[in-house]
């Protein structure tokens, strides 16, 4: 008999419950998946059991747990941050959603073990990956069994500086075109990059002016760019097309000093007209460094150009369909190690817009042209802030056109570009954000303005759809209306028609006129009084029931560009606040999109349209169609054809009533005739000028919609541009923009309690 120490027999004992416990972990684990192991309890502290707990961490993305599991050796080479990051690294270029295993062998010698497994990653990219027969080998310190872990842990044969990458065979990026097929934005379309030297320049003056227009550029952006060169020094001007180029080549030369030798010809995404587009198309650009992770789980990879604003963002799957992939293992110096899987990928899918590409240019043209030719009044830059132009099919709700000011060029987030020397296209973009203008807003959905007297057109629909009076019935328009106090009014003033601020020559009253001509001639007394009676009568709700039932106060539905305004409908507590709100001003405020739908439904017998700008995807190109618009009556106004009557008598006098007509002079001499309201709402700062209208009277075709923040009147500003615009759609010769735009600017004090009718 042999004789033992009690401590002896101990050591013995445990030896034995440990030969023990390592044959039941074999025998369970083997075959068995670990994520619901058999006999649990007796494996609690064995190999197995630790390689479970560090497996299911790594399920679970519990990367502090993982590293606490690792063994005191293993922490020394490797800082908790390199481990999670390799591991999170690893997880995002794989797709990782799931992780699972199975346990086979656990291989003892000593304080060590080696652990046989199976593993699966679930990948949302590339399907399952498995890598089987892997080994896992832990060491044994006082607190249990840990995993002298390294990289080979993630996947057998990364070692050494390899890396997982997600190598992509990318697709050509599709092209967007406009309602005939015609490219808005074509993929390897042709630029050419013009240079100069000043000193090669004839008329300087002549020249910037020639480079406002073909380039749409701010004209004292050009002079602050020659100013900063030598007359030695070539540089950048920009870049236009190969048929822009030919038809200016002479003038180019002659003005700008622009020979073939200073023109560079280059392949890239070619947006049409380049800033002509930018607020339809929006722009592409890298994978910011914060957004990496979000878009290598789609399947992209750093550096991948994707849409960032506008169509190429908003339709961004479809136009650069899906890159075929391989996943591999690579060694630092580029060969690949081993394959863990791949993905076919899908093909890129063009899109079709509802846009008619010249009427966008020649709205895009009309605004440049605006604002350069009135630099040293409204124009200036101290002075307007931005203006929104939006054309609108009037029978189908299709958007045959659409541009915010200040432009912006898309292809300078292009890593490919040529811009901006002497600065780098880093330090552009930087000034475009900076830009407290907001180049890159789209004006027309994302910005609701005060509509000053644009929104009589929803009042008057009140005032005749409700029977406050006979639409023939007389009203006497004078300079001014005191009858607020008899209605509960409590301004504490005496209201004014906006012909009290007019110049003394133009200062007298309007006179008797019918509800119609109230619209045409925008007399603010005749709406004062039927707010007040609207109120008083239908109550505080009635005008904003008729606001709602013609499309206001509610998104449109369009979402291509983020969210989208709804506009402010505030139901008046009093008289005083109905009375501001009927006029337009109060806290009333309304998008563009959604004046320019009313204007169309105005024309159209009452239809308000669901706006849309995609006419459908694919069919271009050899691709299948995937989807196709149709028209979409969003909401019928309900008004009887003799209240849209009233509504379309007075907006057609508006230009044609040359005693009353608010905007007859911008429109003499057309072909055409158009029926539109202006509008001139007070802001903190100065007005904003409206215009909204549809054209030719006789059938309808388009409704326009313009808004020119802080400027001057609706007549004096909103509506000559569009006069330029209509003039482009019905083929008349290109009207000149008015010589009072050369005048100094000064400022229009808007009247309180009132609005500027013209």
């Amino acid at each position: 008999m042999i004789h033992l120490s009690p401590q002896k027999l101990f050591a013995a004992l445990m030896a034995c419950l440990m030969l023990i416990l390592t044959s039941c972990a074999g025998l369970t684990a083997s075959g068995s998946n670990t994520n619901a192991p058999i006999l649990a309890p007796l494996m609690q502290g064995s190999p197995g059991d630790a390689v479970s707990a560090f497996l299911n961490s790594w399920k679970t993305r519990d990367y502090a747990a993982m590293y606490n599991q690792i063994s005191v050796k293993s922490r020394e080479l490797y800082t908790q941050s390199v481990f999670q990051t390799t591991y999170e690294n690893a997880d995002s270029v794989t797709g990782l959603e799931d992780v699972t295993y199975t346990v086979h062998d656990i291989t003892l010698q000593g304080t060590s073990a080696a652990v046989t497994y199976d593993l699966a990653i679930t990948s949302g990219l590339f399907g399952t990956i498995e890598d089987k027969n892997r080994t896992m080998r832990l060491v044994q310190d006082p607190s249990g069994w840990r995993v002298a872990w390294s990289s080979m842990d993630i996947f057998d044969g990364l070692a050494g500086g390899a890396q997982i990458r997600s190598i992509a065979q990318p697709n050509e990026r599709a092209n967007i075109y406009d309602r005939e097929g015609l490219p808005l934005a074509e993929q390897g379309g042709t630029v050419i990059a013009i240079y100069t030297r000043r000193q090669n320049i004839a008329d300087e003056a002549a020249c910037i002016e020639l480079l406002a227009t073909l380039l749409r550029r701010p004209r004292q952006e050009l002079v602050d760019l020659f100013s900063r060169f030598l007359p030695e020094s070539a540089f950048y001007l920009g870049e236009i097309e190969p048929d822009v180029a030919a038809s200016n080549s002479q003038l180019l030369l002659e003005l700008c000093g622009v020979d073939e030798g200073q023109k560079y010809e280059r392949q890239t995404r070619n947006y049409y007209r380049g800033n002509a587009v930018s607020h339809v198309l929006g722009y592409i650009g890298q994978i910011p460094v914060d957004e990496v992770s979000t878009w290598e789980s789609r399947g992209y990879q750093s550096g991948d150009l994707i849409g960032r604003t506008g169509i190429e963002s908003a339709f961004e799957e479809q136009l650069s369909g899906k890159a075929q992939r391989v996943l591999r293992i690579v060694e630092p110096g580029g060969t690949a190690i081993r394959s863990l899987g791949s993905t076919e990928g899908t093909p890129p899918t063009p899109i079709m817009l509802t846009i008619d590409r010249d009427l966008q240019v020649e709205v895009a043209q009309a605004l440049s042209d605006a604002y350069n030719y009135a630099e040293g009044s409204w124009g200036a830059r101290s002075v307007s802030t931005g203006a929104a132009v939006v054309v609108m099919d009037v029978n189908t709700g299709a958007i045959l056109a659409m541009s915010s000011y200040p432009l912006f060029e898309p292809d300078i987030f292009n890593p490919d570009t040529f811009c901006c020397q002497p600065v780098t296209a880093g330090d552009r973009i930087a000034e475009i954000f900076a830009d407290s203008r907001r180049p890159l807003t789209n004006r027309i959905f994302l910005d609701q303005f005060s509509p000053g007297s644009v929104y009589k057109i929803i009042t008057t629909a009140a005032a005749a759809g409700e029977n406050i009076r006979d639409p023939d019935e007389i009203f006497y328009c004078d300079l001014q209306w005191d009858e607020g106090p008899s209605f509960g009014d409590t301004a504490g003033f005496i209201r004014g028609d906006w012909r009290k601020w007019e110049p003394e020559e133009f200062r007298f009253p309007t006179g008797d006129i019918t509800m119609s001509q109230a619209l045409a001639s925008s007399c603010d007394p005749f709406y004062y009084q039927m707010s007040a009676e609207l109120f008083n009568q239908r109550g505080p709700t009635i005008v904003v029931d008729y606001a709602h039932r013609m499309g206001l106060g509610s998104m449109t539905g369009i979402n291509y560009y983020g969210p989208e305004a709804a506009g402010i409908l505030p139901i008046p507590a009093n008289v005083t606040e109905a009375i501001n709100n009927g006029i337009g001003q109060g806290d009333v405020k309304v998008t563009l999109i959604q004046m320019v739908r009313i204007a169309a439904a105005i024309a159209n017998g009452g239809k308000v349209f669901q706006p849309y700008l995609v006419q459908q995807v694919g069919g271009m190109d050899g691709t299948a169609v995937t989807f196709q618009a149709e028209p979409t009556v969003a909401v019928d106004m309900g008004l009887s054809e003799d209240v849209l009557d009233v509504i379309r008598e007075g907006m057609c006098e508006v230009t044609t009533n040359e005693k009353l007509g608010t905007a007859v002079w911008p429109f003499e001499g057309t072909s055409y005739r158009v029926c539109g309201k202006t509008g001139t709402a007070q802001t903190s700062r100065y007005p904003n000028a409206w215009f909204v209208a549809y054209a030719p009277a006789e059938n309808p075709q388009i409704a326009i919609a313009v808004v020119v923040e802080q400027s001057l009147e609706g007549s004096q500003v909103a509506a000559p541009i569009t006069r330029r615009i209509l003039d482009a759609y019905m083929g008349d010769p290109v009207w000149g923009y008015p010589g009072l735009w050369l005048d100094p600017y000064t400022p229009l004090m808007v009247p309180e309690g009132g609005t500027y009718g013209g």
